[in-house]
C-alpha cells in the first residue's frame, strides 16, 4: 500500500521537477512503474510529464 501512496506524489514531483533534476526523476519513475503491479496510470502520467519536459530542455 505504501508504493500506491507514494504515487501522486511523483506526479506531483513530476510537474514540479527542476531541469537539472529531470533525469534522475525519469530513472525514479520507470522504477516505480517496474515495480508496481499492473498498469498505474498516474505513473504513466508522471512519466509522460518529464519525457515532455526533458524533450523541451533538449530541444533549447
Amino acid at each position: 500500500m505504501e508504493e500506491m501512496d507514494m504515487t501522486p506524489n511523483l506526479l506531483d514531483e513530476a510537474f514540479k521537477c527542476k531541469p537539472a533534476e529531470l533525469e534522475s526523476m525519469l530513472e525514479r519513475i520507470e522504477l516505480a512503474i517496474k515495480s508496481s503491479e499492473g498498469t498505474d496510470k498516474t505513473l504513466l502520467r508522471a512519466k509522460t510529464v518529464i519525457t515532455c519536459k526533458l524533450v523541451l530542455h533538449n530541444s533549447k
